[in-house]
C-alpha cells in the first residue's frame, strides 16, 4: 500500500509539472532541459527520507510513465527514469556509510521536530540535486554543462522547499487525519 501511494503522490507531482509549470516556463523563459521549480523532486526527497528503498520502485516507475505519456524527448527513457530514481539514493547511501549502517538503512531521524526533518531533506535534496544535475547534463543534452547544471540545481532546491513548505504546513492537518483513520 505505501508503494502505490507513493507512486500516486509522485504521479500528482509529475502532472502538475507537465501540465501546468513547464508550459508556464516555456511561456515565460527561454525554452530548457531544466525547470527553475521542480516539484517532483522535492516530493522524491521527501519519500526518501520517510521509506528508504521502498521509493525506489514508486519513483522509477512514476518517471517512466511519464516520460512515456509525455514523449520527453531522450535518448532513453528507460535511462533517464533509472537516472532520475538512482540519483535520489545516493545521499541515503552515503549517509548509511558514513554511520557504518545497511546501506538502504532508512535515514535516523532523532525526533519529529520540524527542524529536524527540514534539515535532513534538504540535505538530502542538495546531495541528490547536485548529482541529477550532473548526470542530465552529460548524459542527457547538448546544452552547456554550467548554466543547465545550475538551472537543474535550483529547480530541484526549489521544488524541494515549496512541497517541505506545503508538509509542513499541512503537518497537523494530516496528522489529524491520520488519527481518525485509525480510530
Amino acid at each position: 500500500m505505501l508503494q502505490i501511494t507513493l507512486f500516486a503522490l509522485l504521479s500528482v507531482g509529475l502532472v502538475i509539472q507537465y501540465e501546468v509549470i513547464f508550459p508556464l516556463e516555456s511561456y515565460l523563459l527561454p525554452a530548457s532541459a531544466a525547470s527553475f521549480l521542480y516539484i517532483p523532486h522535492g516530493i522524491k526527497t521527501v519519500m526518501v527520507v520517510l521509506s528508504d528503498y521502498r521509493a525506489l520502485l514508486p519513483i522509477f516507475t512514476a518517471h517512466l510513465l511519464a516520460y512515456v505519456i509525455w514523449a520527453v524527448p531522450t535518448p532513453s527513457i528507460a535511462l533517464d527514469a533509472l537516472v532520475s530514481t538512482l540519483v535520489m539514493f545516493i545521499p541515503l547511501v552515503i549517509w548509511n556509510f558514513n554511520r557504518l549502517a545497511p546501506l538502504l538503512a532508512p535515514l535516523p531521524i532523532a525526533d519529529n521536530s520540524k527542524v529536524v526533518l527540514f534539515r535532513i531533506v534538504l540535505a538530502v535534496a542538495f546531495v541528490s540535486s547536485l548529482f541529477n544535475a550532473l548526470l542530465h547534463t552529460l548524459l542527457f543534452t547538448n546544452e552547456p554543462i554550467g548554466l543547465l547544471s545550475f538551472r537543474f540545481m535550483v529547480g530541484d532546491l526549489l521544488g524541494t522547499l515549496l512541497v517541505l513548505t506545503l508538509l509542513m504546513l499541512s503537518k497537523k492537518h494530516l496528522v489529524n487525519l491520520i488519527n481518525k483513520q485509525v480510530n
